[in-house]
């Protein structure tokens, strides 16, 4: 056998139309190991990855591919390309020539110097597991090998089989409270996209993905614009070879829940599911997934519906069946094994005790938090404040009212393309995306979104020119309103006041009056509706201060929290010297 290495995934039509027929010829097809899978995943990650494809030739026909890639930064250790995309994967070839092609590879590899490789989600069955050993003796490698994952799988048998199904996911009781409340807001239907435009598609699934995962405090990987646009190349390619099935649960016509799957052969692929976070309470995807199977048990050339990775209850309650996944690593160091071997077997024997999971995970946190103040006098500085500040200190918060306005009397540059709108989930999803590098606006949207998911203040943002959100505030209620400043709830004998607080601005669109503008238009909103409106600032913000007096702003007040030995006292004044500093800011 010959091997030739490119250093892209090739587009030539034969070995297109080569690599494919040898995905057919595998113990168990997939549409992760086809051409237009690596693909997708090259054009996408380029950025940070450098595919190797590895074709294996005898006598002049493509005999087997391995799909690799390795970091920039670190060459020498290898790994599927399609690893942090595909549910399976594996080295393509017809199994009884795999390990002849694994031989070729491994081969080549040591040529150019790759010392380690690691093949995540190898399936069980899979010829490579039962050659790996061997291969790995033979080529001086040290082998490590472990479970990995098991993926749910509705298996589809004859006729009495697929009744059992049917009529098991027909009794769910969730599933079948949530249709019936579904119905009530109108017709309930399954839609398979197909004529819709792919960027219209996508961007449902993507603000549904991210706002859902906001809703749980935690960040969709499809904030990251790579990610992205991987599913959009993907479907691209899968759509022209016609194993592309984006599904979508309409109600009243209306799209609340989506599955990116794939037919192929004969599997059906539950692979990126989602629903909209405002109708979470009628499980909305699950719904969906009950439909698709009933659907699957009808159709003969349908043999099973694959969950994949993923240990989420709902995947449980449905499976009849699993599919099991391996992880090998191959290391040319004994010192590198070891270690593996050595972390893999503690994470192991952590996993069994969730307390010490628990303890380990947030000592770990603490110690990047620690490394990375260690070295920074600024932070180091704020950590001795703090701890003097629990011993004696004095934190004034100002109060400003807005005197009446109106939002059609400020300037055409300040106004410029700017509306106030209410926020949410699809802007908090938009600003997501827009801002993936910006760690803080970030924290930011995961606070906002919890905030949004409780329903009690109510959110804001600010759309610029390019139609983006560029400020976010919040209001509620004046009286009753909690100061974690200063640890005081604040009273008003009028209910009607209003209070607008955590205002964020995204680091791309500071310096440009975001801030003023934002809480100027909210005040004059608030006006309209017969409310007064209140902000407030820590005294020695003198930005925040600033860009309040900017609104056009009053102030009114402080509330000052002292503490001495750890007794705290909070006590209201109106000090002439602050109301000093005050008209030197508005002169600057």
């Amino acid at each position: 056998m010959t091997v030739t290495v490119l250093e892209k995934v090739p587009e030539d039509p034969e070995i297109i139309l080569a690599w494919n027929d040898l995905v057919f010829r595998m113990e168990r097809p997939e549409v992760f190991f086809t051409h237009q899978w690596a693909l997708a995943a090259s054009r996408s990650f380029s950025d940070t990855l450098c595919p190797l494809t590895f074709l294996v030739y005898e006598s002049g026909r493509l005999n087997g591919v391995a799909a690799i890639a390795v970091n920039r930064e670190s060459p020498a250790a290898a790994f599927f390309l399609t690893a942090s995309t595909a549910d399976y994967c594996d080295v393509v070839s017809a199994p009884e020539t795999r390990e002849a092609v694994l031989a070729a590879v491994l081969r080549e590899m040591k040529k150019r110097n790759v010392q380690d490789l690691v093949l995540a989600n190898v399936p069980a069955e899979s010829r490579t597991l039962q050659v790996i050993g061997a291969l790995a003796k033979s080529h001086s490698l040290h082998l490590h090998e472990r479970s990995a994952y098991e993926c749910g799988v509705v298996s589809l048998g004859d006729a009495e089989q697929r009744q059992a199904v049917l009529q098991s996911v027909v009794r769910k009781e969730k599933e079948k409270r949530g249709i019936k409340k579904l119905s009530q807001l109108g017709p309930v239907q399954v839609a398979h996209l197909s004529g819709e435009p792919l960027e219209t598609v996508l961007r449902s699934i993507f603000v549904a993905h991210i706002s859902r995962f906001f809703a749980t405090n935690r960040l969709s990987p499809l904030i990251r614009p790579q990610r992205r646009a991987f599913l959009f190349e993907l479907g691209k390619l899968l759509s022209y070879a016609g194993w592309l099935k984006i599904s979508q649960l309409e109600v009243n016509r209306r799209p609340i829940a989506w599955n990116y799957g794939f037919r192929f052969l004969d599997s059906w692929f539950w692979y990126l599911p989602t629903f909209e976070i405002q109708y979470e309470e009628t499980s909305p995807g699950s719904c969906l997934l009950r439909l698709l199977i009933e659907e699957a048990c009808a159709e003969t050339a349908v043999k099973r519906l694959d969950m994949g990775l993923g240990d989420e209850a709902y995947k449980s309650r449905f499976s009849n069946d699993s599919r099991l996944t391996r992880h090998v690593e191959l290391s040319g160091s004994m010192q590198r094994h070891l270690i593996k071997v050595g972390r893999n077997g503690l994470a192991t024997i952590v996993r069994n005790f969730p307390v010490v999971d628990k303890q380990l995970r947030n000592g770990r946190d603490l110690f990047r938090a620690m490394r990375g103040r260690i070295g920074r006098p600024a932070m180091v500085a704020a950590a001795l404040a703090k701890a003097k500040r629990s011993v004696a200190s004095e934190d004034e918060v100002a109060f400003f009212e807005a005197p009446p306005m109106d939002a059609s009397e400020m300037s055409a540059s300040e106004t410029e393309g700017a509306a106030l709108s209410p926020l949410s989930w699809e802007a908090i999803a938009m600003a997501a995306m827009n801002n993936a590098d910006d760690e803080e606006t970030l924290k930011y949207l995961a606070r906002s979104a919890q905030r949004l998911k409780r329903g009690r203040a109510t959110g804001y943002f600010l759309q610029g020119q390019q139609k983006q959100p560029s400020h976010f505030l919040w209001v509620d209620r004046y009286d009753g309103f909690h100061l974690s400043e200063i640890h005081s709830t604040l009273k008003s004998a009028d209910p009607e006041a209003a209070m607008i607080f955590d205002c964020w601005t995204p680091a791309a669109h500071r310096g440009q009056g975001n801030y003023a503008t934002g809480i100027r238009m909210a005040a004059a909103y608030l006006q309209k509706q017969n409310r007064q409106a209140w902000i407030f600032s820590g005294a020695r913000n003198e930005s925040s201060v600033r860009g309040i007096l900017k609104a056009g702003f009053v102030y009114r007040f402080s509330l000052v929290r002292c503490i001495r030995l750890s007794r705290a006292t909070v006590s209201r004044c109106e000090t002439a010297t602050y109301r000093q500093s005050i008209k030197s800011k508005i002169k600057q």
